[in-house]
Order: structure tokens, then C-alpha cells, then sequence
């Protein structure tokens, strides 16, 4: 009877969410996409694993790697933990329309709310690799912080993909290789 009464309250709270009204200016997301070879999901734990070549896919981020676990969140809640492991490759565009391309062996997703403050990092370990519109980063680890749309570097190298000009510049027509 415990169950019971646990999933009633658990399915309220999840309706209550999900009838939450969203602000007049939002737009609503569409799905998230993921497709991969094979997959398990856990109902008891809460869990999907995906398995073999992974690909996830929404307008603002696409991942692809070997292997998925994701923490699936309540009835209206937000997802708060995803780790993505083995070849993980990321590509996003910043809030200047910018892509962006990250290589790592594993990535780490973690979402929370504590107070009125919002965390919503990934951290790359494992080789990671970042490439922006003017720059090559390796940093172990590199946190890539959404909420602040920011990248935390460790023991960094950054090398520029475009010539200095004298003046202090860059010179957009002659990028160089990496």
C-alpha cells in the first residue's frame, strides 16, 4: 500500500508540473532525438543506458558516443545527470551562433537548482578537446558551464586558429592548421 500511495502522490506532482504554465515569450523545445544500437530502461532505478553508436541529437547540442547512461527525470522535471562515455564528440553553437566542437573520452552532464542559483556544467575528461570559431583548447579536465555559457580550464594549452595581425587583431582569411 506504501507503493501505491508513493506513485499517487509522485504521479500528482509530476501532472501538477507538467500543467505548470510556461511564460508568454517561451518557445516550446522539440524532442531530443537519440538513436543507438541497443538500449535498456531501467523503470525500478530510473536509468536508460543506450549502447553502441549513440547519437543524440536537439537543436542546440548533438552528441554521438559509444555508450549513454542517463538519469531519467520525474514527470515534468528537468534531466540532472548524464554521462557519456567512449569516443564522446559534442558539437553546440554558442550565443553567437558559433560552432563549437568537443572531443573527450568521457562527458558528464549535471544539472541542480540550489536556492535561486542554477548549475548546469559538463565536464570532459580523457583528452579533451575543444575547438571554438578562433581557438584549440586542451584542458584535463575542461568544464564547459552552461548556465554561464563558459568554459573552466585546468593546466590548459590554447592555440589560436588565426594569424596575430600587428596591430593586435586576427586575421580572419588565414586561419592556420592544427
Amino acid at each position: 500500500m506504501k507503493k501505491l500511495i508513493l506513485l499517487l502522490v509522485a504521479g500528482a506532482y509530476g501532472m501538477a508540473l507538467a500543467q505548470t504554465p510556461a511564460p508568454p515569450d517561451a518557445k516550446p523545445h522539440p524532442p531530443t532525438q537519440i538513436n543507438s544500437d541497443a538500449a535498456d530502461f531501467d523503470l525500478n532505478s530510473h536509468q536508460a543506458v543506450y549502447r553502441g553508436h549513440v547519437q543524440v541529437v536537439n537543436p542546440q547540442v548533438s552528441l554521438s558516443c559509444d555508450w549513454m547512461v542517463v538519469d531519467l527525470p520525474a514527470a515534468g522535471g528537468h534531466l540532472s545527470h548524464v554521462l557519456a562515455d567512449t569516443n564522446v564528440v559534442v558539437d553546440f553553437r554558442d550565443n553567437k551562433g558559433q560552432t563549437n566542437h568537443v572531443t573527450a573520452a568521457r562527458a558528464v552532464y549535471e544539472y541542480q537548482v540550489e536556492g535561486s542559483v542554477t548549475n548546469e556544467t559538463v565536464t570532459f575528461t580523457g583528452n579533451p578537446i575543444a575547438t571554438t570559431a578562433d581557438y584549440k583548447i586542451l584542458s584535463e579536465p575542461l568544464v564547459w558551464d552552461r548556465a554561464g555559457n563558459k568554459f573552466h580550464l585546468h593546466q590548459e594549452t590554447i592555440t589560436p586558429l588565426h594569424e596575430l595581425n600587428p596591430d593586435g587583431g586576427t586575421n580572419a582569411s588565414t586561419p592556420k592548421l592544427f
